[in-house]
C-alpha cells in the first residue's frame, strides 16, 4: 500500500475526497448525497480537501473539508451566530485575534472506518490533522473555526491541537450531537502549544512525520486545492505527479472516526 497525504487538486482527488466524505456521514449519521449537496453546494468553489490517498487505487481513506474565506462568512461562523449559541462572533474571535473574514472552516472531518483502528488508523487522523495545520500555514491563513462534538474535542485536545472553545460559547446539543462546542484554532499559537502538551506527537503533527504515510511538502503548497473546473485544463502549479486516474444551513456534523 501506498498511501499519501495531500491537499486534492485534480478532479479525480476532489472527487475522492467527496467520496469517503460521503460514505462516512452516510454511515454514521444518514445524511444523503443530496444532503450533502444542500449543506456543501453553496461552498463548492471554496471548498479545499485535505486527504489521505491510496496511491494505487485511488481511493481517499479520509478527508477535511476546508471552506476559504471569501466575500460571505464560512459555514461555522453563520452557524454559531444562529441556535443554539447566538454567539457575537466578531468578540469572540477577537478574543484570540482574528476575525470572522480571515478565518477558516474545518467543515467535515471523515474517515474511513477500516482505518480508524490501530496504529496505521491512527496514522489517518493525525495526519489528516498534520495536512489542515501545515497547508493553513502555507496559505498565510490566520486562524480555522469549527463545531465539534465534545468527544471529538476531548480527543483532539489529548492529541495536543489546540482547538479552544470559543469565548462564550457552551455546549449545546446539536443536529444529532448531545453536546458540541465552537471551537477555534489560532495558527500563531499553535506551535508552542503543541510542543508544550504533546512533544511526543509533535514530529507528526507539526512536520509530518509518518511510518505508513508519505508527506511531500509540494503535496500540501499554497498552489494547491483551488477550485479545477473538470472541463478546463488544470491550473499551473497542478501536482507533478499523474493523478488522474446567506441561509443557516439545516444540518453541520463533524464525521464519526473521531467521536
Amino acid at each position: 500500500m501506498a498511501f499519501r497525504l495531500l491537499v486534492a487538486h485534480s478532479p479525480a482527488e476532489r472527487d475522492a475526497a467527496r467520496q469517503v466524505e460521503a460514505d462516512v456521514f452516510l454511515q454514521a449519521f444518514g445524511n444523503t448525497p443530496e444532503l450533502l449537496a444542500q449543506e456543501y453546494g453553496p461552498y463548492e468553489e471554496r471548498s479545499r480537501f485535505v486527504a489521505v490517498i491510496d496511491d494505487e487505487s485511488g481511493v481517499a481513506l479520509g478527508t477535511a473539508r476546508l471552506i476559504t474565506d471569501g466575500a460571505a462568512p464560512v459555514k461555522t461562523v453563520l452557524d454559531i451566530a444562529g441556535a443554539p449559541w447566538h454567539l457575537p462572533v466578531a468578540e469572540s474571535l477577537a478574543a484570540v485575534d482574528l476575525e470572522p473574514a480571515t478565518v477558516w472552516d474545518v467543515a467535515s472531518l471523515a474517515v474511513d472506518p477500516r482505518y480508524r483502528a490501530g496504529a496505521a488508523g491512527a496514522e489517518v487522523s493525525v495526519a489528516l490533522c498534520h495536512g489542515i495545520w501545515r497547508y493553513a500555514r502555507n496559505c498565510g491563513v490566520p486562524g480555522m473555526v469549527t463545531i465539534l462534538d465534545d468527544r471529538v474535542h476531548r480527543l483532539v485536545r489529548a492529541m495536543g491541537l489546540p482547538w479552544h472553545a470559543m469565548a462564550g460559547a457552551t455546549s449545546q446539543p446539536y443536529l444529532g450531537s448531545p453536546a458540541s462546542t465552537p471551537c477555534v484554532f489560532a495558527v500563531a499559537t499553535a506551535e508552542a502549544e503543541v510542543y508544550g502538551s504533546r512533544p511526543d506527537l509533535a514530529p507528526a503533527l507539526d512536520h509530518g512525520v509518518f511510518r505508513s504515510i508519505t508527506v511531500d511538502p509540494a503535496d500540501l503548497a499554497a498552489t494547491r486545492g483551488t477550485f479545477v473546473d473538470s472541463a478546463e485544463p488544470a491550473l499551473v502549479g497542478a501536482p507533478r505527479r499523474d493523478t488522474t486516474g446567506w441561509r443557516p444551513p439545516t444540518v453541520r456534523r463533524e464525521s464519526a472516526p473521531l467521536r
